[in-house]
């Protein structure tokens, strides 16, 4: 079927079921990426064969990582639209956003035991998602091989095999996923192996914001532009680095009022981080606990606003309350990523620029190894330049 007269009825179809105007209009950016992607294939017609493929396209081009809601978009759209095909109606029934697995049962017994044991391992779902798109990419690629192959028989050759077959975006976290999963099933051997791949690291200048940036967005904190509850979150944020995750499962607890610390173990990484609670953070979460936070059936520190009086649900929560911050402040975004991460690498650029030593900023992050650290040092500009060779003297050399 002609790929713009089945993406039309569908959207026409969404109208027709009383959509929301904000639904509908989502649909329609999915629609548009969509047709991109068939363009950049030649494809014109639409057929379940360029559907699946569609569907299969779950990694992020701009992170080379497993993207769960490219996972659920690309196969929401792909099932619509193959209903159409088979039926000449559109289901709009509801559907839940499944994992993907392998179809082999002895691979699918491997998966779904080690997904088990990762929740054992780990509190923080998107590093549980990490490793079980790993673990299934893995066994997908086995599967693909036309023979099964027991974990026991992997060899460093199948490995290396497999990572030539990736994208060179994807094969660093395939290296960590991989080192992942031969730890959890003790082949040291495999491990040694690994040791001596090394793919590509693109490291990029991270985005912050500038010290007039900064002043302006402390200044609506205190002016009572925005919630005292947004205010306290982020001048935390903007003093510890601390990520979205970690933040909304602060409890009451986490604070040692008389030592002034504030301490957490990061969901990420497991690590436990202390640090001291500076007056200005301390203040403003003092005066949001006593002017503005609601009689709550709980003792985490940030809760919603409205009834129920749970604690902040997830990462967009997050987003929002910076952005609208930021927006109240009068900050463009300018190609940056708005939200706690920002916050998150502010605080580690003044860090950095305040000469405190990698180490000290690695456990301040929770980070598990100092090099991991070492990317924000490309935030600080000026001494990224006392870096470079003065171009004039190398011409002078070289022309001697």
């Amino acid at each position: 079927m002609d790929l713009d007269t089945i993406c039309s009825l569908l959207i026409d179809a969404l109208r027709d079921a009383k959509y929301s105007p904000n639904t509908v209009f989502l649909y329609q950016g999915e629609v548009r990426r969509f047709k991109v992607f068939c363009r950049g294939k030649g494809i014109t017609d639409y057929t379940s064969a360029t559907g699946k493929v569609y569907a299969d396209d779950v990694i992020s081009p701009k992170t080379g990582k497993y993207s769960a809601e490219r996972h659920f978009l690309h196969g929401r759209l792909t099932r619509l639209l193959d209903s159409y095909v088979n039926t000449g109606l559109f289901d709009l029934s509801a559907t839940s956003r499944s994992r993907r697995q392998p179809v082999d049962e002895y691979y699918c017994g491997i998966y779904h035991k080690f997904c088990e044991d990762l929740k054992d391992e780990y509190e923080n779902e998107n590093t549980r998602h990490f490793y079980e798109y790993g673990m299934y990419s893995l066994l997908h690629h086995l599967e693909n091989n036309g023979q099964i192959i027991r974990i026991e028989a992997l060899t460093s050759d199948i490995l290396i095999e497999y990572m030539t077959h990736l994208k060179q975006s994807r094969q660093r976290e395939a290296l960590c996923e991989l080192r992942k999963i031969c730890r959890y099933f003790n082949r040291n051997d495999l491990l040694t192996a690994l040791a001596g791949i090394h793919a590509t690291r693109h490291n990029r200048i991270i985005p912050v914001l500038n010290h007039e940036e900064q002043e302006r967005i402390k200044a609506v904190t205190i002016d009572e532009t925005i919630s005292l509850r947004d205010a306290a979150m982020i001048l935390l944020g903007m003093s510890t680095g601390i990520r979205a995750c970690d933040i909304i499962r602060l409890r009451l607890s986490d604070i040692d009022w008389r030592n002034e610390t504030i301490s957490w173990h990061q969901s990420k990484t497991g690590n436990l981080v202390c640090i001291p609670l500076i007056s200005s953070v301390g203040n403003a979460i003092t005066r949001y606990l006593t002017e503005e936070r609601p009689h709550a059936p709980n003792d985490y520190i940030f809760v919603r606003s409205l009834a129920p009086f749970k604690p902040l649900s997830c990462h967009s929560a997050c987003y929002v309350l910076v952005k609208r911050a930021l927006e109240k402040a009068g900050i463009s975004k300018n190609g940056r990523i708005f939200g706690m991460h920002l916050l998150r690498h502010n605080a580690a650029s003044t860090m950095v620029e305040n000469a405190v030593p990698i180490e000290t900023i690695a456990a301040i992050l929770g980070h598990s190894d100092p090099n991991t650290t070492g990317i924000y040092i490309t935030t600080d500009e000026k001494k990224l330049k006392e870096c470079v060779l003065p171009f004039g003297t190398i011409s002078r050399e070289v022309r001697s």
